[in-house]
Formats: structure tokens, C-alpha cells, sequence
């Protein structure tokens, strides 16, 4: 196995997989309104309650709007102030009515009573949208941020690290490991070729604090004499998977990461994490979780 080096990286992990990121798709159907939920679902908290807010006051610009456009519509205001008409929106969206301003006319009324329909309908979206993002099964997997290629048992094997950052168990564990890397066929044309990766051990009764997923590279390996230029040029990315059951939430999770070669050091082995305490108990240093050494030459 050829000892090409290359430095580790200290950018901070992705959880993209393959290069589907930087793929733009053409032709493809546009988007539509039965992906809202999942766009929803799939948005960052941030991004979700600025999404929240920017629709809650839209709305709200939009009813005030409406009553700001006839005068006298709203009792017991001394002007027609759009400031007004718009917290006055806001109270009726909310059906809170604080006694004092309510609609003087027909056409109030039925601007209010639409409100008051749509402020139900918002209330119960909403409520429904938190409850999902709340309630949807997660799993805290963390990646090594480097691959390492280290001689095992006298076998060129590749290894990376997984741990469980929650303190609890995730029950019948499975990772699957894939090289996708680009090949030109003996017509001339190019394709991105994706290799199933055999590992030494793909389940896991319990995954608890940490797993060592290795794959042994021999002739049938597609890393096979391959160097860190090698895989940059075949535009080469890693790509790992667990899932299994997490026995609090009773449900099934899972967890990916994708490395590029940068990420892959050859001639050097992972720190090692575990340690006896003087009580006699192991324990799982999470400080040295990314750390790598060079391998001794033997």
C-alpha cells in the first residue's frame, strides 16, 4: 500500500453524502405544494421560527390592510391608523379581544370573522409542525473527522470512528460502508461507480460509546493501491451509515457522513480512547476522539 500522507482535517463534519451537493439538477419537475411539509420538517430551527414569524406577520400586514382600507370599519378608534388596524389584526388573529376595539360594520365583521378562521387554522398547523419536528427520532452519531489506513493483523485496513453521544444504547446497530469514485468505461464514457465496502463487523448488538468500523483492503478492495492523488483525481468520496433502534425514543434512527479524500491519511492509526480508571471502571475519552498518530515503522 503506497504511503501517501495527507494532513488531517480540522473543518467541522458534514453529514452530506456523495457529491449530491454539488450536482445541479435540470429538467427536473417544479417544486410543489405537497413538499411543504417536508421542506418544513427539513428546515433549521432558526430558519423554521424566522419562517414562523415572516408568515405571522405577513398575515397580519395583510388583514390590517384590509381594515385600514375603509374608514370606520374598527369601533372605538379616534383615526384611521394603520398602526392600529394592525394590532388590532394581531388581537383578532389571536382571538384575544381586548374589549375595546371591534369591528363597527358588516364588512368588519366578515374581514374578522375570516381573520379569527385563519388564525385557528395557523394555531393548529403550527402545533402540529412543532409536535412533528419535536417527535421526529434523531441519533447524536459522531464521525472521526479523518479516515485512517493502518496496517491490522498485517492487513492494509481502513478504519474510522463512530460514537454515541447520547447516554443511552442503540439497539441491533448496522453501519454499510460505500466508495463512490468516477470510471470510464472501455467506450470512453464516464460514470460515477458506487463499491458496497466489505467491513469486519457490520452489526452491533448495542452501540453504547464508541465503534471502530474497518475495512480490510486486499485485492478485492477498490482502495487497492490507491494513494490520496489517486482518489482526488477519480473524484473519489467515502460514505457511512448507521442506523439501529434507540431504546429510549423506541424507534429507529440513523446517521451519515461523508469523507473526501483530504480526509483520508494513510500511514496512521486512530489515539486510543480507552482507559481504567483507578476505581477499576473503563472509560471513553471523548477529548482524543479525532486524534491520530503516525504509525511506527515495523
Amino acid at each position: 500500500m503506497a504511503d501517501d500522507r495527507a494532513p488531517a482535517s480540522d473543518r467541522k463534519p458534514t453529514t452530506k453524502v456523495g457529491r449530491l451537493d454539488r450536482v445541479t439538477r435540470v429538467g427536473e419537475p417544479r417544486w410543489h405544494w405537497s413538499d411543504a411539509y417536508h421542506m418544513i420538517l427539513t428546515l433549521s430551527w432558526p430558519r423554521f421560527f424566522g419562517l414562523a414569524i415572516g408568515g405571522y406577520l405577513l398575515v397580519n400586514l395583510l388583514f390590517a390592510t384590509a381594515f385600514y382600507l375603509v374608514p370606520g370599519t374598527i369601533l372605538n378608534t379616534r383615526s384611521n391608523s394603520f398602526l392600529v388596524a394592525f394590532f388590532f389584526s394581531i388581537e383578532t388573529l389571536a382571538t384575544v379581544g381586548y374589549g375595546v376595539m371591534s369591528p363597527a360594520t358588516v364588512y368588519g365583521h366578515v374581514v374578522a370573522s375570516t381573520e379569527i378562521l385563519l388564525g385557528m387554522l395557523v394555531t393548529a398547523m403550527l402545533t402540529g409542525l412543532l409536535f412533528a419536528r419535536f417527535s421526529r427520532p434523531t441519533a447524536r452519531v459522531l464521525f472521526s473527522r479523518v479516515v485512517v489506513i493502518t496496517t491490522f493483523n498485517g492487513v492494509p485496513t481502513l478504519m474510522l470512528r463512530a460514537g454515541n453521544e447520547r447516554n443511552n444504547l442503540i439497539l441491533e446497530a448496522s453501519v454499510a460502508m460505500s466508495l463512490i469514485r468516477k470510471e470510464k468505461t472501455k467506450e470512453g464514457e464516464t460514470f460515477y461507480r458506487v463499491y458496497d465496502l466489505k467491513l469486519d463487523r457490520e452489526r452491533s448488538s448495542a452501540f453504547a460509546m464508541s465503534w471502530t468500523v474497518m475495512h480490510r483492503i486486499d485485492e478485492n478492495s477498490p482502495f487497492f493501491g490507491k494513494t490520496v492523488s489517486d482518489l482526488a483525481a477519480e473524484e473519489a468520496t467515502l460514505n457511512v451509515a448507521i442506523s439501529g433502534l434507540d431504546e429510549t425514543l423506541n424507534d429507529t434512527v440513523h446517521a451519515r457522513y461523508g469523507y473526501e479524500p483530504e480526509q483520508m491519511i494513510f500511514g496512521s492509526h486512530f489515539a486510543d480512547i480507552l482507559f481504567e480508571r483507578e476505581s477499576g471502571k473503563w472509560s471513553v475519552d471523548f477529548r482524543k476522539f479525532h486524534d491520530v498518530q503516525p504509525d511506527v515503522p515495523g
